[in-house]
Parts: structure tokens; C-alpha cells; sequence
């Protein structure tokens, strides 16, 4: 996936858990899979985990920035 977003705010995310999930088909077969990391202005990971959780890592800095990730999932083709 890829794409690109403007952060509002600044603030250092210490394993903080977003209230997003992945959807089901698209959620990372292994545990702590990085399912976007923002280049740009901001130094700033998530984590996807199996159960479709989202661990963020890092300061967005009120950046606009632009992400990259790739992960094995479970199903084959998501629909």
C-alpha cells in the first residue's frame, strides 16, 4: 500500500495503540509487521498485528508525508 497524509499534531508515540484496526484479509500474518513507514518531515512507523491492531511509533511533527508498506496476510486475495 501507499499513499500520503498531512498530520495535525506533533508529539512523540511511545507503542501507543491507534483505535484503527486492519480489515480482516488485509491484517499481517507475523506479530509487529511494519504496515507503514512515513518518510518526509516526521519520523514516524505503525505496526500491524495479526488481531489488526495498530502500534504507533514515533513523532508525526505536523508534517505532510508520504508511506510505504508491504506484509504477507492470511488470505490470499483480500477482497
Amino acid at each position: 500500500m501507499g499513499g500520503n497524509v498531512k498530520f495535525d499534531q506533533s508529539g512523540e508515540n511511545n507503542y501507543t495503540k491507534a483505535q484503527e484496526k486492519i480489515p480482516e484479509g488485509y491484517r499481517p500474518v507475523s506479530a509487529n509487521t511494519p504496515v507503514a513507514v512515513f518518510g518526509g518531515n516526521t519520523t514516524f512507523i505503525c505496526y500491524g498485528e495479526a488481531n489488526g491492531t495498530v502500534t504507533m511509533l514515533g513523532n508525526p511533527n505536523s508534517a505532510y508525508a508520504g508511506c510505504a508498506g508491504v506484509w504477507r496476510t492470511a488470505d490470499p486475495v483480500p477482497a
